[in-house]
């Protein structure tokens, strides 16, 4: 039989409910004078006060504070020292003319002798110029001037032979990345000019059928061939990829219409993205940042409009992450915004390839818009690994049309191997405001999601109900969820047990099933 509760707080402790009970209680009571310091609705139109696109950029990068152990990032430093593409041989050309000429061999003669003479930065001049491939060496800045933009050619040929790279979290051999830096120390990407990646005529590969990408890791990795050439498919290149690199500077730079992801850092160290624009919406699958397997990252001052995660952390899919055994670790995400971000995903996401862990990640002062979802975190069973010690502070999103929160270890529905394990996640002060839902926590019922901590944070104008499932070890404090119209709850918890609820405002009823050691307390909204 349900119990009923209407006394203005209440408090549960000890009780297991059995399975299939329901335990209610209606929420009605009006604030009291304690409640002076209630978390209010955000206004959207004042509620961001931190760096929006178009302002002003600090030229000196701000020390780090995370609240972890990470050493403070500069700056690789280059040579004084000019080497021109023109120099080389290189010739302007109009994208799609029929006298369309292509740069490749200066751009590479260029990056050979810069690279030769112990560094300094090629240049791309102001004007049009189109190109294949482009592979960066070590203490060479590819810096692009203002009103330069390279177009890459968006045939396949142009980026033969294969080369190494992490494809959607399996090592192969495919296409080159459009620029690819592999094993090399002290390299830039620089300069306001433009990376135009011309994906057009990729985009449609996304629906070939003839790739299972999990059977392709179960073959040995020489067998992997995912270029024109190779015995297993094709598929498509992302835009930016360093590979097994330190000391890595990606700035400035805008970049449009990648053929699939756009900036993809694969096993590097001591990485820095800032300042730069992602505009990957017309595409499929445009991830804008995806961090892989990388350690000592700092990523800020960004724009990102993307086809798929704004940025996202991740480290391998399945058995291959797991035997690579490579986490993406020491990450800071700061100072950025996130619109426009579309195809179900978030402003800031882990996985769902993260087999081989990811941990100590700080992301905070950013703006998600318009986007499918604010935080996301996902994996399956099959994935393995260890999400933890994560941190989300002064975020806010603003018309999120489904989670603003959502992290989710039964995503894609896997039902054999390892399971993820995801624990120590906080969030603080993170206002929401006209979200479709404000939270989905879905653990295992095996593996429950475990020591989340959710404090000083709002959800309003909520549409439909937040559910916790199979979780335990929760904190949530002064956390308000509430709905633009009436629902039947704004909060359901099943499966949840050694948690604490306190200072919590809701404007409807909160629901429990074959829940345990709960401590509640609750005021309305």
């Amino acid at each position: 039989m349900d119990t009923k509760y209407s006394r203005r707080t209440f408090l549960t402790s000890a009780g297991v409910l059995a399975a299939g009970s329901l335990f209610t209680a209606p929420l009605r009571a009006a604030l009291g004078s304690a409640e002076k310091n209630i978390i209010v609705a955000l206004d959207p139109s004042n509620g961001y006060s931190g760096w929006q696109p178009g302002q002003a950029i600090p030229e000196k990068i701000a020390p780090i504070k995370a609240p972890f152990a990470m050493p403070q990032l500069s700056r690789p430093t280059f040579k004084n020292v000019d080497f021109n593409i023109v120099d080389y041989g290189a010739v302007k050309s109009t994208w799609g003319a029929k006298d369309q000429i292509l740069c490749s061999e200066a751009i590479s003669k260029a990056i050979d002798a810069c690279h030769k003479s112990g560094g300094g930065r090629v240049v791309v001049p102001k004007g049009d110029w189109v190109t294949g491939a482009v592979h960066l060496k070590s203490n060479v800045n590819f810096h692009l001037q203002a009103g330069a933009t390279l177009h890459f050619s968006d045939n396949p040929q142009d980026y033969l032979p294969m080369v190494h790279v992490r494809w959607d979290g399996v090592e192969c051999f495919n296409y080159s990345p459009l620029i690819y830096a592999a094993n090399c120390e002290n390299i830039g990407i620089t300069g306001s000019g433009t990376l135009n990646g011309h994906g057009d005529k990729w985009w449609p590969w996304k629906y070939k059928k003839d790739h299972d990408r999990e059977m392709a890791a179960s073959q040995p990795l020489d067998k992997r061939e995912f270029g024109l050439k190779g015995g297993v498919t094709s598929q498509r290149p992302v835009l930016l990829c360093p590979w097994k690199s330190k000391n890595v500077l990606i700035e400035g730079v805008t970049l449009i219409d990648p053929p699939h992801w756009t900036v993809q850092p694969v096993y590097c160290e001591n990485v820095i993205i800032r300042g730069i624009s992602i505009n990957s919406r017309r595409g499929h699958n445009g991830d804008g940042i995806d961090v892989d397997s990388c350690k000592n990252v700092l990523i800020e001052y960004n724009d990102l409009q993307t086809n798929d995660d704004a940025v996202c952390l991740k480290s391998g899919l399945n058995q291959d992450g797991i035997e690579i055994g490579i986490p993406c670790e020491n990450v800071v995400v700061r100072h950025f915004v996130a619109r426009n971000v579309i195809t179900g995903s978030g402003g800031i996401v882990i996985g769902s390839e993260m087999s081989g862990g990811v941990r100590n990640i700080y992301v905070h002062e950013a703006l998600f818009e318009d986007c499918d979802r604010g935080i996301r975190m996902k994996s399956t069973r099959g994935r393995g690994g260890i999400v933890e010690n994560i941190y989300f502070e002064n975020l806010i999103l603003t018309r999120i049309r489904d989670e603003a929160f959502n992290l989710n270890t039964a995503y894609g529905g896997g039902n054999v191997g390892p399971a993820p394990l995801f624990r120590n996640i906080e969030l603080k002060n993170i206002q929401a405001h006209d979200v479709n839902c404000p939270i989905s926590l879905i653990g295992l019922a095996d593996v429950n999601l475990e020591a989340l901590s959710v404090k000083d944070c709002t959800f309003t104008h909520c549409a439909t109900t937040a559910v916790i499932q199979h979780a335990k070890d929760l904190n949530f404090e002064n956390v308000t969820i509430s709905s633009a119209d009436k629902m039947t709850q704004s909060l359901q918890l099943n499966n949840v047990s050694n948690s604490t609820f306190t200072g919590m405002k809701l404007n409807q009823d909160v629901i429990m099933a074959e829940c345990s050691n709960i401590q509640f307390e609750s005021s309305i909204a």
